[in-house]
């Protein structure tokens, strides 16, 4: 499917670009000393047209590096996590993550975004980039290596507060007093 949507994209990014580089030129051209009310606002609709040019462009290019990343990720098994245990007797879930994330706002840093290896403890979480290739079928020892190779990933806070207890609230009014 990812040759399909290149073979559709291909000719659309190149459209693109074809539009927004003849509304440049044309842009560019204009004598802006000489230039009367009219012909400024030929030139502004010039400059949307290469602005809406430029938007399609970048959609293009970022659906094309989607399509790539995708392509280039190892094959997943129907199962996606395993087990292990290090050599301290700490048991980890190992698994794979690809964030999705929106063209509009992303959320994972650059280096991250084509997806991690985490190894999470309960108490702790590694993550290693890039995904290695056929992690799934790893003997563990191999896996304890990488373990090793991955980034300490920093604890997430929630800051949502849940209402106090009762408990709680007659805790803190003993305490008050």
């Amino acid at each position: 499917m990812p040759k399909i949507n290149a073979a559709v994209l291909g000719p659309k990014l190149r459209q693109a670009k074809e539009t927004l580089r003849s509304a440049l030129d044309e842009a560019c051209r204009a004598d802006l000393e000489r230039a009367n009310t009219g012909e400024l606002i030929r030139i502004e609709e010039v400059l949307a047209i290469a602005n809406e040019a430029a938007k399609e462009a970048v959609s293009v290019r970022r659906r094309l590096s989607a399509e790539h990343a995708a392509a280039d990720a190892p094959p997943q098994r129907t199962s996606s996590a395993r087990e292990m245990v290090d050599e301290r007797g700490v048991r980890w879930a190992v698994f794979a993550v690809i964030p999705s994330t929106s063209d509009s706002r992303p959320t994972v840093r650059e280096r991250f975004r084509a997806g991690w290896l985490s190894f999470d403890s309960g108490h702790e979480t590694r993550r290693l980039v890039p995904i290695p290739r056929g992690w799934q079928e790893l003997p563990e020892a191999e896996l304890r290596v990488l373990l090793l190779q991955a980034e300490v990933s920093p604890r997430r806070t929630h800051t949502t507060q849940s209402p106090p207890s009762e408990d709680s609230e007659s805790s803190e009014s003993s305490s008050a007093s």
